[in-house]
């Protein structure tokens, strides 16, 4: 009965010592799925949200990406356009920021693959975005590039995706 009991205690410790090593060491792609999640929770505002607020959330948005990194989008409605620095996608996110009522960022169904080196990963999803109470800009598919830079995951590039119509 003993041995039974020393067993099981040993077992609970042995997955209790897995969990917390999962926890506070994730692997790459869980870091980087979060950071994803991270951008679309900073680049959602909301109706009534101050200025300060808005300022703080782009500073984090910007924050995500490397400093040459590089926006590519075509999005209907809007058209084609790319943001290259730091700087530009600064001033294109206050301008929209402040322009804007509301806006809400989803990244749908997000996979993320690591490099062979560890210090590269690319992310797909799929967005929905929805400006104000009525301007949806519909689904979008996305690729993200991240690299690993000073212990950090930053987004190198973001791009929309060109579906078959």
């Amino acid at each position: 009965m003993k041995l039974v009991f020393r067993l099981v205690v040993l077992a609970v410790l042995g997955a209790l010592g897995f969990w917390l090593w999962t926890v506070l060491f994730p692997s790459p792609e869980k870091i980087v799925l979060k950071k994803i999640s991270q951008l679309a929770a900073y680049a959602t505002i909301h109706n009534g949200e101050g200025n300060i607020s808005r300022a703080g959330k782009a500073s984090n948005v910007v924050s995500a990406f490397a400093n040459d990194a590089e926006i590519s989008f075509d999005v209907e409605g809007v058209g084609a356009k790319t943001l290259s620095g730091r700087d530009e996608i600064h001033d294109a996110t206050m301008a929209g920021f402040m322009s804007l009522t509301s806006l809400s960022v989803q990244f749908l169904d997000p996979i993320a693959r690591v490099g062979a080196d560890k210090q590269s990963a690319e992310v797909t999803c799929t967005a929905r975005v929805t400006a104000g109470d009525s301007k949806n800009f519909g689904i979008q598919q996305l690729h993200f590039q991240f690299k690993k830079l000073d212990g950090d995951w930053r987004i190198t590039r973001a791009e929309t995706v060109k579906s078959l119509q």
